[in-house]
């Protein structure tokens, strides 16, 4: 049997740019990402990994000693996979897609808003062990 932490939200009805609070996913084998977004949104939406010890600055530029990347995730819909350097890219709609994240060797995760116009983006995590 598998065991899951409860919902975790990174980012909350998110409306401004900036990252969320980091999740930490070391102690998970896989995690499921339950993203929606609201209010007719203009927004890019974009996925961040890092395997540091610490958790990373992820609001600030990523150097040697603050190393984080945008990472690639999985649509559940249709399998199609997100480009981590492009993010989740929508104008004036609203959507709601269960997306998995590959692991292997982070110990932190995060999101972040990085342009916007109107609307908010909220990402909710599940760990799976």
């Amino acid at each position: 049997m598998r065991t899951s932490t409860h919902t975790v939200p990174v980012l909350t009805a998110k409306a401004a740019t900036g990252v969320g609070t980091p999740f930490p996913v070391a102690n998970y084998r896989h995690i499921t990402l339950l993203f929606s977004s609201d209010t007719s949104w203009d927004l890019t939406c974009k996925f961040a990994g890092s395997s540091a010890d610490a958790v990373p600055a992820f609001e600030t530029a990523r150097t040697t000693s603050n190393h984080w990347d945008y990472i690639a995730v999985n649509d559940l819909q249709d399998a199609a996979k997100i480009n981590g350097d492009t993010g989740i890219v929508l104008t004036g709609t609203d959507d709601f897609r269960t997306l998995v994240v590959n692991t292997d060797g982070l110990n932190w995760f995060n999101a972040e808003v990085t342009a916007r116009a109107a609307g908010s983006a909220t990402v909710k995590v599940v760990g799976y062990e």
